[in-house]
Order: C-alpha cells, then structure tokens, then sequence
C-alpha cells in the first residue's frame, strides 16, 4: 500500500502513514515460577536475618543455619525424608569470603542477604 500525500490550503504537504501497530513485548520468563523466585528481598523485622534459599526470602532467627534447616526450608513438603543427595551452596551477594558448600553436619553463619541454592534428588 502507498502512502498517501495530499495538498492543504497552505501548500504545504502531510504525509498520512502510520507506522504498523506492535505489539507490547511480555516480559520473558524463562523458568517455571521465575517471577515468585525473583521477588526482591524484603525489609527484615526486628531481631531476624533476612536469607533467600531458591530465590525466596526467609527471616531467621539465630547466628547460624544448618545443613538440614536449609533442606527443611527449601523443601518443605519433604519434611521427614532424607534426599538421596542434595547440594547446599551458599554465598553473601557483598562478602565474597562468604561462600562454599554444605554437607551434612555443617553450619553457616547468617548475614542478612545470604544466598542458598539447595538441589535435591528424593529418589524412591
């Protein structure tokens, strides 16, 4: 289709294109409950520590977190069942001295914005 150009009263000359309409662009999720897991963190309460383990932040209680509180908190519809294997990592987003890997037994000192990524395999 051409444009169409007509001539006004003045001389002067309008151009009558529009562009073709778009549309707006979602935001692109590329994993199952992304958006929940990127929730940014929340101002903690008084006397507790806020961590997020799987992207979702948890207020704590106490200096320190264990191995099995950190499996208790991710995966709490597993309460009572030991995972096959399961990895516990763990790292502060402005402390790089504050990272590694959990193993069973093991404790982290909490630091308000702790990072814990907890994969487990629950094999039947």
């Amino acid at each position: 289709m051409l444009p169409t150009i007509t001539a006004s009263s003045n001389t002067s000359l309008v151009l009558a294109v529009l562009p073709p309409a778009v549309a707006p662009r979602r935001r692109a999720l590329y994993l199952v409950g992304e958006a929940e897991r990127s929730a940014p963190k929340p101002v903690a309460t008084a006397g507790r520590t806020m961590i997020s383990v799987n992207g979702r932040w948890t207020a704590l209680r106490g200096s320190t977190v264990s191995y099995a509180q950190l499996l208790r908190i991710a995966y709490p519809d597993r309460e009572g069942q030991a995972p096959g294997s399961a990895t516990v990592s763990y790292r502060h987003a402005l402390d790089s001295g504050l990272t590694g890997l959990l193993t069973p037994g093991d404790v982290v000192p909490l630091a308000d914005g702790l990072l814990v990524n907890v994969n487990a395999t629950f094999a039947s």
